[in-house]
Order: C-alpha cells, then sequence, then structure tokens
C-alpha cells in the first residue's frame, strides 16, 4: 500500500507550497542516488519522495489527493510520472535556464539581408535558439536556493538604424519603393483552370513584404539590424 504523500515528505496536510518544496528538497538530497550510490532503500525513499512532491505540488492533484487518496490519483498513483515523470526537483535543475532563450532574441529586422527590408520583422523581436548552461552548484545551495551572477554573448538591436539596417534608421531618406511589387508588398500570380480563374498572393521576395529596399545600409550592422554585445544577468 503506498505511503501518505504528507507522511513522505513530513510536512502537515495544510502544509504551504513553499514548505511542501523545501521539504521535497531536504529529502531529494538526502537520498539522491548520487549521494547513495548502490543503496536500495535511498533509492526507493527518492523515488517515493519525488512522487509525494509530483502530487503536492500540483494544486489540482493535491485536491484530488486530499479528497480521495490515491485512488483519486489512478492506478499509476502519481499521475503515472513518479520519480520517472516530470521531477520538478532539484535533479532537473537545468529548466531553471529555459527563461534565458528569449534573451537571445534577433533585433528587429535581423537576418534581412542587404537591400531588404522585411515588414513582417520589423517592430518585434525573432525568438534566437534555446541556451543551455552548466552551473556548477552545491547541494546546500540547491536545497537552500542561491544567486549566481552570469555574462551571456547576444545580439542586441543596432542603436544607429533602430534596427532597420537602413543608414539614418526609420528616420532617414534611405527607403525607397520596391521595384518588383512596385510597393505592395506581395506577388500576385493569376492563372486559368478549368474552375475559373486563381490568383495566388505571395509576399515580395525582394522586399520580404514591407514594400520597401534599403538604399544605403548601416555602416555600423552592415544592414543586419543587430549587433552582437554582452549583457549581465542574475
Amino acid at each position: 500500500m503506498p505511503r501518505d504523500y504528507y507522511n513522505v515528505l513530513g510536512v502537515d496536510e495544510d502544509a504551504s507550497e513553499d514548505e511542501i518544496k523545501k521539504a521535497y528538497r531536504k529529502k531529494a538530497m538526502e537520498y539522491h542516488p548520487d549521494r547513495n550510490p548502490d543503496d536500495p532503500e535511498a533509492e526507493k525513499k527518492f523515488k517515493e519522495a519525488s512522487e509525494a512532491y509530483d502530487v503536492l505540488s500540483d494544486p489540482e492533484q493535491r485536491q484530488r489527493y486530499d479528497q480521495f487518496g490515491h485512488a483519486g490519483l489512478g492506478q499509476d498513483g502519481g499521475g503515472g510520472r513518479g520519480a520517472r515523470g516530470r521531477g520538478r526537483g532539484f535533479h532537473d535543475v537545468e529548466d531553471i535556464f529555459d527563461a534565458f532563450s528569449d534573451i537571445f532574441g534577433g533585433a528587429r529586422g535581423a537576418g534581412r539581408g542587404r537591400g531588404q527590408s522585411g515588414r513582417s520583422d520589423r517592430g518585434r523581436g525573432q525568438p534566437g535558439s534555446d541556451l543551455r548552461v552548466s552551473l556548477p552548484l552545491t547541494l546546500r545551495e540547491i536545497a537552500e536556493g542561491t544567486e549566481k551572477n552570469l555574462k551571456l554573448q547576444k545580439y542586441l538591436e543596432c542603436e544607429d538604424c533602430d534596427g532597420t539596417g537602413a543608414e539614418g534608421g526609420m528616420g532617414g531618406q534611405n527607403f525607397s519603393m520596391c521595384p518588383k511589387c512596385d510597393g505592395t508588398g506581395e506577388i500576385r500570380q493569376v492563372s486559368r483552370s478549368v474552375f475559373g480563374q486563381m490568383v495566388n498572393v505571395q509576399p515580395c521576395p525582394r522586399c520580404e513584404g514591407d514594400g520597401r529596399t534599403i538604399e544605403n545600409l548601416c555602416d555600423t550592422c552592415g544592414g543586419e539590424g543587430r549587433v552582437q554585445g554582452e549583457e549581465s544577468i542574475s
């Protein structure tokens, strides 16, 4: 018979979310397999703590467990996750850095290439690649929490052209009407078939849908609209 999840973590049934998290971290640090190699009992307790935390840290599952016990969670106990599932404890500490991906968003107009504007890109950053950082932590830092300072290389919007890639930025006179689409930003292709006339509309490949092309590129960024810089985060 499965043990009571509150007893597994050593907390009261009215324990707060923060108390549950601290209790889990303490248990996980004590019974983690890396600290207890070749100890089946420690591994069992670690899995029990992980399963208990998965349920009690989820408001919806915790409510079902409080009302119906293990029967309210189905045959797999803690939603079938246990130590094999999400495991939102410190053994997934790399998830802390998921939020870093947005700081590598491209500057406005980045990657348009020379002589192009890119209406769809201007005015909003483009998300960059996910970033994974390996950061050494002590068991005490994991259990009690800590703050680290990191310096990361990222692309910044070019201040000289406001991210447009054109000399003088948005207020300059270095844009001209795209000659391929006549400033519409669209290319229309008309075809006829047995079903009648069909019109295919696509973004202009020359201006990428902006309707304008750049006459003089920004000297600072070479028309990219972004420059490489450094940002400190903690």
